[in-house]
């Protein structure tokens, strides 16, 4: 299950009445629940863990981002309004910071969203899943049948629906995401198709 690393901002925000907030965000995979910085000049810096086992950094790094980010603070009094930003990365240095308007009342972690047959409903910027997806989507034993993992369509719906659509279309690159919404082959995929035929 995915948890929540802290995440300050130096950075200048819009509302000056923010800039001491802690903030909390899930876009980073949070398993070991990390603390991050993002500077004055708009660099990201990953902390060092204090814990010191496992893979860990032993010293402070900058962390490098492309793409967008939500950091969210919810510990507000219930008669306010969690206080949630997005910001937007490129090469490295942040490119703009915008306020998220929420509705009252609006939680920290999207309450789990599902089509009217069950099936999980992939967003922007992805969700947290609950152990009953993670059961229902994920096979048990992973192996290939003719080339096939039994039941990947659930198992594609899973990663979409937890990594969110913008963090895929960065992993695979804005051409290819775009060739395949459009419904396009790839020039390397039509020439292996070709040598096939």
């Amino acid at each position: 299950m995915t948890g929540f690393d802290q995440i300050v901002c130096e950075y200048p925000l819009l509302d000056s009445r923010d800039q001491d907030r802690e903030f909390v965000t899930r876009d980073f995979g949070g398993w070991g629940l990390h603390r991050y910085v993002i500077t004055r000049n708009g660099r990201l810096i990953r902390h060092a863990q204090v814990r010191g086992h496992g893979l860990e950094p032993v010293k402070d790094v900058e962390w490098p981002v492309d793409g967008e980010i939500r950091m969210l603070d919810d510990d507000v009094p219930p008669t306010e309004t969690p206080v949630e930003y997005a910001v937007r990365f490129a090469g490295g240095r942040v490119e703009w910071i915008r306020r998220v308007r929420m509705e009252g009342g609006g939680a920290a972690v999207p309450a789990l969203r599902a089509s009217a047959g069950g099936s999980l409903i992939p967003e922007r910027m992805g969700r947290p899943a609950s152990p009953e997806e993670f059961r229902s989507a994920v096979p048990e034993k992973l192996e290939l049948v003719d080339g096939h993992i039994p039941g990947e369509q659930k198992l594609v719906m899973f990663l979409l629906t937890t990594m969110g659509l913008a963090r895929v279309a960065a992993l695979v690159g804005r051409e290819r995401w775009l060739a395949a919404v459009e419904g396009k082959a790839s020039s390397r995929g039509k020439s292996a198709h070709r040598k096939e035929v």
